[in-house]
């Protein structure tokens, strides 16, 4: 299945570097391992805040 959206006048950013990276990933990994990739991700990005902002 292919997928094509109208860019609308008000959609300017849509292709900034992080949907990039975040479709190229959706490709490679699919949509479990994107999910399980963003979740490990989440966690890490918790436990720096954790680490060494909240102390």
């Amino acid at each position: 299945m292919k997928y094509e959206f109208e860019k609308k006048f008000l959609d300017k950013g849509i292709m900034t570097l992080r949907f990039k990276i975040n479709y190229w990933l959706l490709k490679k990994l699919g949509l479990n391992g994107f999910g399980l990739f963003a979740f490990i991700w989440g966690i890490f990005i918790g436990i720096i805040i954790y680490e060494f902002i909240l102390k």
